[in-house]
């Protein structure tokens, strides 16, 4: 990883490897993300198969990549990636002090670099966020970053890749825009999660859509108490997918928090998968919201954003596994 991100001039930023995935945060200077993971990805498949004697893919599939907002989203995406370790079950009624023990032993990840000065890797640019959030890159700002990362042990945070628009971007929607403007015409034309950025629709509206192929009111698929579950959770999905709206906006919507959207989401994808009558269904109100953001329905406006930086996540599966984020 550290040969390619020299060759390509790639600032590696944080990463945490995990049995069924990695998530890599990285800065490129020169758009050459593609180029750096191809790199990357062989080098490491072919250096790994000659140490374990073995042949074939390491790594299942492409990976994905996001456009990250720096001032808002890169501190809690940096924490995210770091507390991965313990963000699985076998951690879910684990003391706190022993959680905090596991990720400073972590070996696959760059918690330890971050937190320790001694255990700094010298391949991984730690000053650079080190000194953008806090002040600069000794022990006092290291400690200082070590306990934001301590909070997140104690309680719930958020899962970032929950807030991602259109599967591309973690950023506000003014953040969007300004990177539909450094993109030229003709390359936004090539890649489909920015064609789909092109129009959105309001929740407003797609609850309207989803009340009338449900022969219902908008008003009932507000309320917490109906009866209607399955429309509910749909106008939630198709909230996600096609405004520009996050979980926590919608849920505010709805009157629920964030968690509650996400777990509804996944309970109408679970009960899809069943039943024959409710994917018909949802198709079809889904081409009818397609249609709509295909002519472009008004949307709610955003406060302006702060920054115009951005840096890139990615994670691949590694082979024979799930390709899941716990």
């Amino acid at each position: 990883m550290a040969d390619s991100g020299e060759t390509f001039s790639v600032k590696l930023i944080a990463y945490v490897l995990m049995p069924n995935h990695f998530h890599l945060l990285v800065q490129t200077a020169h758009a050459n993300l593609s180029e750096f993971m191809r790199r990357f990805l062989v080098t490491y498949t072919v250096r790994s198969n000659r140490r374990n004697q073995r042949s074939g893919h390491v790594f299942q599939g492409r990976f994905k990549s996001l456009l990250v907002e720096e001032d808002e989203y890169l501190l809690p995406l940096s924490r995210y990636i770091h507390l991965n370790p313990i963000r699985t079950r076998q951690f879910k009624d684990v003391a706190i002090q022993s959680k905090s023990d596991y990720l400073k032993k972590y070996p696959w990840s760059t918690y330890p670099g971050y937190c320790y000065l001694s255990q700094k890797n010298k391949n991984i640019d730690c000053r650079w966020l080190l000194n953008t959030y806090f002040s600069q890159d000794n022990a006092q700002d290291r400690r200082r970053y070590r306990e934001y990362l301590h909070q997140g042990i104690e309680g719930e945070i958020e899962n970032p890749f929950e807030q991602v628009l259109h599967q591309s971007i973690l950023g506000t929607q003014n953040f969007v825009k300004w990177v539909k403007k450094k993109l030229p015409r003709k390359q936004q034309r090539e890649i489909p999660s920015l064609t789909k950025l092109q129009h959105h629709i309001s929740v407003e509206h797609i609850i309207e859509q989803v009340a009338q192929g449900g022969q219902t009111q908008a008003e009932d698929l507000l309320d917490r108490k109906t009866k209607l579950k399955e429309l509910r959770q749909m106008a939630m999905e198709l909230s996600y997918r096609y405004s520009n709206y996050k979980q926590k906006q919608i849920g505010a919507i709805f009157g629920v928090d964030y968690s509650t959207v996400s777990q509804s989401r996944a309970r109408l994808k679970a009960k899809i998968k069943t039943s024959r009558k409710l994917n018909k269904q949802f198709n079809q109100i889904k081409e009818q919201i397609i249609n709509l953001v295909a002519v472009g329905m008004p949307v709610p406006r955003h406060p302006p954003h702060r920054s115009q930086r951005a840096l890139l996540t990615h994670w691949a599966p590694a082979s024979g596994s799930d390709a899941q984020t716990p």
